[in-house]
């Protein structure tokens, strides 16, 4: 739903639009103002309908009156209940990033643990003799998981 343009600069405009060529009594130019605020004010409100969507929520008494306890001073219910969903859909899409991230970590977690447990498997199996250079592989692999799995967890 776009936006409408009015189709008035000003009151001036209008005026000038609707006494082109007569010269109007003060009682008509009255007249034309309440039409132009009218027609203005019904523009502004169309507008705002379709920018803007509105819900409706019925409380019972005691249910309105701990929510009224809960507000701040001069803040209405309605923009208290407004903060509370926009701060609720904010947690719920960084709650919904952290738990995506978390799994991103375990994964990587998990790698790390197959790459170990490969690494160690080919050592007891295809060789008897392990070197200092694969101990230091080991260890190498076994930091990064120690790393991973402090800053992760």
């Amino acid at each position: 739903m776009q936006i409408e343009n009015f189709p008035y600069k000003g009151l001036h405009d209008y005026l000038d639009i609707i006494f082109r060529d007569i010269i109007p009594t003060e009682d008509q130019i009255a007249e034309a103002k309440k039409q132009y605020r009218k027609y203005y004010n019904s523009h502004l409100k169309r507008n705002y309908r379709n920018s803007h969507k509105q819900i409706t929520l019925s409380l019972t008494k005691y249910e309105m009156e701990l929510l009224k306890r809960k507000l701040e001073s001069q803040q209405s219910v309605s923009g208290y209940i407004k903060k509370l969903v926009l701060a609720h859909l904010d947690n719920s899409q960084t709650l919904f990033n952290q738990q995506n991230t978390q799994k991103k970590d375990l994964a990587q977690v998990e790698q790390q643990l197959f790459i170990l447990i490969d690494y160690l498997e080919s050592l007891i199996y295809h060789r008897r003799f392990v070197d200092n250079t694969q101990i230091a592989k080991l260890e190498q692999h076994l930091l990064y998981l120690q790393q991973l799995l402090e800053t992760q967890f």
